[in-house]
């Protein structure tokens, strides 16, 4: 009997990218012009291209075209459509940016829509060119764009490091593997070079920079082979899943996994564009790794928000980013990458000594000395973006002088009761009784006043209790040796105190989490299902509805108090829960006690969200110029309500949006009892 290998059998995740390739297919498609630095030809090999399909009978529509004063460029525009700009004032000046809704409400076949990785004005819908494409995209409307690939999310690192230069505006590599084309447009240097004399890049002045700068010939072929690779790489990853969602037998790569280990550093986000192109290289399965301290309040404004931009970063890449709980990070390390088949782990390269890292026990030695199954990589930091080489991390002492003043009475107790005691007991156990002292400061103040009281400890009981008496002297080496021992152990059990209180405090926050989810959804629950009232008007629905519309409107009004409420304990920054009232417009249901309101604008934002039952606002990608961040409450594929957080999505910790989320769906389980049935009851 024949049976079946599992090499001949289709992949799953393979089979799963062909279905999203094809799902994809039902809206528009998508063409890139790929080109390794401005000026090669790419807005020219466009419009050429759109040329050739309007004589073929294709509708096609210029959306957006940067022309830079180019006759050549300027001259194909004519016999095309092209949809005028959409004008608006940013301090003081006049922009004209693409006009997405004209473009959406003619609905050509083919859009024509220039510098994909364009910033948009703030007043556009959207921060990013790119995602005005996605939104055309979805409204079945094919794109041609151009690109270059230096402004590819990924690639930053590599062309800053070669170029000297960091991109500023950049487009998530999900773009490239979107397309379904890919144009490259290659010209030869020499003819670029002559180009650029010529004047039909820049300005005579313009050129003659760029060609000192950017335009240097060891930076041009390094794009231009950055360029070729990157392409090559996107044509065999489609192969690759193609024989593999077809169970076409052949050699296949090692179906092993990445990780990679983040911090609040400045590197970060550099450390996940290295693991993103390995793993896309190794088309492997990839997470972005993060132990964290048991409370984040141990991290610094400017470390959370190196951290979370490193997590968006990784979760734009399609990584998982999972963040662990732990004192020490290496085990939690090697147990994740255990029990997650990791064979491949990257992290950064420390700038410190081997032997001061060694002797300091710093993780990536650790790693090294470990006999694990896995592969180490090692990624070189470089500079961070506007921001000096960094240097090895100075802790951020807080130095509290309350505590320090507070240990010198507490061991000035501990030194009297000694004195009272010393006739009628042995030395040692005056060693205990500063041990107790040292112990409630360090309990009462932590770690810091614990060392400074046992330094006194030790100088209170040499002084006191130790001949020759009421000196500093040491007679005896026994002594001394004693004292030591004594002051090296007040300094552990302080330690260990430490320890224990981030565990415990840790333990709490976990806790407190899950109680507030428990008694959140206990307070929902308990609140009457609009199901048990429509018996009661059943057999006289015109009498009953108004009696029922004013029911429902209590029932949002108490699900939105008691999200408030949540909210208020799950965040800082204050929130408002916004449901449809009778119109089918949302209201502001709750609210704080100080009169937080939205804007005409930011109304508007709510709405976009409502409608579309994606986030937005502040810290998103989709109209961003408010000061709110708006995420649906959702049930399935029905948006119930709104939840809004004056503050930044982006600066959010996963755990914290995870935990919005929970509170957001609570809410939207409890809501959507009083929303289904409403057209029955209508």
């Amino acid at each position: 009997m024949n049976r079946t290998q599992p090499d001949d059998r289709p992949d799953p995740d393979a089979l799963l990218k062909e279905i999203q390739k094809e799902e994809r297919r039902q809206g528009g498609t998508l063409k890139l012009f790929l080109g390794y630095s401005p000026g090669v030809g790419k807005t020219y090999s466009m419009l050429l291209e759109a040329h050739v399909l309007k004589r073929r009978g294709v509708d096609v529509v210029v959306g957006l075209v940067e022309t830079h004063g180019r006759s050549e460029t300027e001259e194909l525009l004519e016999g095309l459509e092209v949809i005028p700009r959409k004008r608006g004032e940013y301090r003081g000046i006049i922009l004209g940016e693409m006009d997405l809704d004209a473009l959406l409400a003619r609905k050509p076949a083919v859009a024509v829509v220039d510098e994909l990785a364009h910033t948009n004005a703030p007043w556009c819908r959207h921060p990013k060119r790119y995602l005005d494409v996605e939104e055309l995209l979805a409204a079945g409307i094919d794109v041609h764009t151009t690109v270059n690939v230096q402004h590819l999310e990924s690639q930053n690192d590599v062309v800053a490091k070669i170029t000297g230069i960091r991109v500023q505006e950049t487009v998530p590599d999900w773009v490239l593997d979107r397309a379904e084309e890919v144009q490259v447009i290659d010209i030869p240097l020499e003819k670029l070079f002559e180009r650029l004399r010529e004047g039909k890049v820049y300005i005579p002045e313009q050129a003659r920079r760029a060609m000192e700068s950017f335009f240097q010939r060891g930076h041009l072929v390094a794009l231009r082979e950055i360029m070729l690779n990157t392409v090559a790489r996107k044509m065999d990853e489609e192969l690759l899943n193609y024989r593999r969602a077809k169970a076409i037998s052949g050699p296949w790569p090692a179906a092993g996994k990445l990780m990679v280990c983040i911090g609040g550093t400045p590197n970060a986000s550099q450390l996940v564009r290295k693991a993103y192109r390995m793993a896309k290289e190794r088309n492997v399965e990839w997470y972005a790794v993060h132990v964290a301290p048991p409370t984040l309040r141990e991290l610094s404004p400017a470390k959370k928000s190196h951290l979370a931009d490193a997590f968006n970063l990784a979760e734009e890449f399609g990584a998982r980013t999972v963040t662990l709980s732990g004192i020490d990070v290496v085990p939690g390390l090697l147990r994740f990458a255990q029990e997650n088949n990791i064979s491949q782990i990257v992290i950064g390269k420390p700038r410190r000594s081997l032997l001061l890292g060694a002797l300091r026990g710093y993780p990536v030695y650790r790693l090294l000395r470990d006999r694990g199954d896995f592969d180490l990589l090692l990624v070189t930091p470089t500079v961070a973006e506007g921001r000096a080489p960094a240097a090895a991390p100075v802790p951020a002492w807080r130095f509290d002088f309350r505590g320090y003043l507070l240990a010198i009475p507490a061991i000035a107790l501990a030194s009297g009761l000694n004195l009272l005691l010393n006739q009628y007991s042995n030395p040692i156990s005056l060693y205990a009784v500063y041990l107790i002292a040292t112990i409630v400061v360090a309990l009462l103040f932590g770690t810091g006043p614990s060392v400074w009281a046992a330094v006194l400890s030790m100088l209170g009981f040499d002084f006191l209790f130790m001949a020759p008496r009421f000196s500093f002297a040491v007679a005896r080496p026994a002594d001394a040796v004693s004292a030591l021992v004594f002051l090296v152990t007040s300094i552990i059990i302080g330690q260990l105190i430490r320890v224990t209180r981030r565990q415990s405090v840790a333990l709490q926050i976990r806790a407190e989490r899950i109680s507030l989810l428990e008694e959140m959804s206990k307070e929902l629950l308990a609140l009457p299902a609009i199901a048990r009232l429509i018996g009661r008007f059943g057999g006289q629905p015109a009498q009953g509805t108004e009696r029922l519309e004013a029911m429902q409107g209590q029932a949002f009004d108490d699900i939105a108090r008691i999200t408030l409420r949540y909210l208020a304990k799950a965040l800082t920054d204050p929130a408002l829960v916004l449901l449809p009232g009778p119109s089918g417009r949302l209201e502001a249901r709750a609210g704080p006690d100080d009169g937080l309101g939205l804007t005409k604008e930011e109304e508007a934002v709510a709405e976009w969200t409502f409608r579309h039952g994606e986030p937005a606002g502040a810290g998103t990608e989709t109209l961003a110029n408010v000061s709110f961040f708006f995420t649906p409450m959702k049930c399935q594929d029905q948006t119930i309500g709104v939840i809004g957080v004056r503050g930044r999505a982006d600066a959010f910790l996963p755990e914290q949006r995870r935990l919005l989320g929970a509170i957001a769906n609570l809410a939207s389980l409890s809501a959507v009892r009083w929303t289904r049935p409403r057209s029955e009851a209508d």
